[in-house]
């Protein structure tokens, strides 16, 4: 992630990964890593139309952004006017897009995602959408029929540590049993290796 924010340049990145494996901490860490202050984080309600505006709105006014949107056109118009102007805009839970109520969506930010890969060089900031239901995500983004269809400009998947991976760090970082078990998070009774940072 932070190769991709250090280009300078026009990026659509998709992130996907089972819920509550750090895709949202992998983007909050890296923006605040490479030290880049304009950007926006929007979580996608699970809603209509009308509930997506109103959060969206919310969280325009948590950044300190005086924008406002009222229709999908103007929030897929905004997104563009944020990147232009070097914001890196994060959607979170985009798979909700690919409801029937929403999915309108995913057209008109299309038209906009090509209007920036035209000028992908001129343009400094980027896109990045998260989501957790693989089969939604595939829908919107790989599916040949979709609007934003070969559209992304990269595409990271994250997935837990498998144990020898585990063991490996273990080894080459020498860390003491009980720094192993912050490595492992009890989750519904079983064990569950934390996340791969990038």
């Amino acid at each position: 992630m932070r190769k991709i924010l250090a280009r300078k340049r026009w990026f659509f990145v998709q992130i996907s990964g089972r819920r509550r494996i750090g895709k949202t901490s992998l983007i909050q860490q890296a923006l605040q890593q490479s030290g880049h202050h304009k950007r926006l984080y929007i979580q996608i309600p699970d809603s209509d139309p009308t509930g997506v505006l109103v959060a969206c709105n919310d969280y325009l006014e948590t950044f300190g952004l005086s924008d406002r949107v009222h229709s999908l056109a103007e929030l897929a118009q905004l997104i563009a006017r944020l990147v232009e102007k070097g914001y890196v805009v994060a959607l979170d839970e985009f798979q909700y897009f690919h409801r029937k109520p929403l999915f309108d969506f995913c057209s008109l930010l299309q038209a906009e995602v090509d209007l920036l890969s035209a000028r992908a060089s001129q343009v400094q900031g980027g896109l990045i959408v998260l989501g957790s239901l693989h089969a939604e995500m595939a829908a919107i983004l790989d599916d040949r029929s979709a609007p934003l269809f070969n559209r992304t400009t990269d595409k990271l998947a994250l997935d837990h540590l498998d144990m020898s991976s585990l063991l490996d760090a273990e080894r080459s970082c020498r860390l003491r049993p009980r720094a192993r078990a912050v490595l492992v998070e009890p989750v519904r009774g079983r064990s569950q290796v934390l996340p791969r940072r990038l």
